[in-house]
């Protein structure tokens, strides 16, 4: 690759990942902003607030088929610009407008998130570990930026503004998303195969469902939270700015330590002692929060969860043999993942309502992330799907 396309590809990446968390993360901070303007009731909003990582989970299942019809580049292509209109129009068109909007950029986000670390194979496949923490790192980043100023941008510019205005960057990923397409090739000869060999392949993997189970209990946890923690500290008598500090804080806190760690883990021949060790520090930041501990549990839990979503995304780039079942491992873990994630975010708020507090929600997160922790042990084996 010419060192201009590099340049231009690695734009084109970072500033992909950049967009594919803000449309979620903004959500959660003004969900009480949003339900007063548009008159929703406690179940529409657990409803709106759940949308985003139901489609993370159903989109990645098109994956596949996408990529064998358009190639791995052009599809890519496509979805930003399904992106970019979805969030300029989707906060105008009322409430089913919203969920609309929601759910179609939802579905492209999803496809996007699976793509991604086939881009990076194809492209840098002797960059896979350090490119793949970079731009989850940038994922994150982008991810806390959206939650701290989600709410302050509401008031400032009206929350339907605040929404709109990440079309902007949109844009822009997707103009640098057609460097992709230089030297993009037809749809290989692989990717026509008939693709039920590779999915019963992954679906009878010990390695590949230890993988799901790791990536769905962490994005369970991430969702719930970046849903329904504000939520949480304001009925508890954290005022609204206060409680947006305080996700932006755990979405950002442990963001230079994942970086760090992340970026290392191809010098570990065995991620089982890592993995299990990242998931118990999201244990220790669970039971703080149970405590009401904000500041400590918003801070341990961001250190763990930063660290476990770059973990499982580093695993699907590099346990299986070739890029073909990168793309299939990927698709089946985060679309089974995201769609743990998606119900446990709606349940966690149902319950909560149904139960009057928060304290059941907590503790069934501290339960799945015991799970987790032996998940990560299984799935940090050095073993290939093959």
């Amino acid at each position: 690759m010419k060192r201009s396309s590099t340049f231009w590809v690695l734009g084109a990446i970072f500033l992909t990942a950049l967009v594919l968390r803000p449309p979620v993360a903004q959500i959660g901070p003004i969900l009480e902003v949003i339900q007063k303007a548009l008159g929703l009731d406690s179940s529409q909003a657990a409803i709106l607030a759940a949308i985003p990582v139901l489609c993370f989970g159903f989109g990645a299942f098109a994956s596949p088929a996408l990529v064998r019809r358009f190639g791995v580049n052009r599809t890519m292509v496509y979805l930003l610009a399904v992106l970019v209109l979805t969030i300029a129009i989707r906060p105008y068109a009322g409430f089913l407008g919203l969920v609309i909007g929601t759910t179609l950029a939802g579905l492209a986000m999803a496809v996007a998130n699976v793509l991604l670390p086939s881009v990076v194979r194809a492209r840098f496949p002797k960059h896979v570990v350090v490119l793949t923490s970079a731009y989850t790192t940038l994922l994150a980043v982008s991810a806390s930026f959206a939650a701290a100023f989600s709410y302050p941008s509401a008031l400032w510019l009206g929350w339907q503004l605040s929404l709109a205005i990440w079309a902007l960057p949109t844009l822009l990923a997707l103009l640098l998303s057609f460097s992709l397409l230089s030297g993009d090739q037809s749809v290989s000869e692989s990717e026509n195969q008939d693709p039920r060999g590779d999915t019963k392949l992954i679906l009878r993997s010990p390695m590949a469902w230890a993988i799901m189970a790791l990536f769905g209990i962490q994005s369970l946890g991430f969702y719930a939270l970046l849903a329904w923690l504000p939520s949480l500290a304001i009925d508890s008598g954290v005022n609204p700015s206060d409680a947006g500090a305080l996700l932006s804080l755990m979405t950002v806190v442990g963001v230079p330590l994942g970086l760090i760690l992340s970026s290392n883990f191809g010098r570990f021949k065995s991620l089982s002692l890592v993995g299990t060790l990242i998931s118990l520090v999201t244990l220790t930041g669970m039971c703080l929060l149970l405590l009401q501990l904000w500041v400590p549990a918003a801070i341990v839990i961001g250190i763990g969860q930063a660290s476990s979503f770059p973990l499982s995304l580093s695993l699907i780039s590099t346990r299986a043999a070739n890029q073909r079942l990168t793309t299939m491992l990927s698709s089946v873990s985060q679309g089974i993942g995201y769609l743990i994630a998606a119900a446990g975010t709606f349940l966690f708020g149902w319950v909560a309502t149904v139960t009057g507090n928060w304290e059941v929600s907590v503790l069934g997160l501290i339960v799945l992330t015991m799970v987790q922790a032996g998940a990560a042990w299984f799935a940090g084996k050095p073993k290939l799907i093959k």
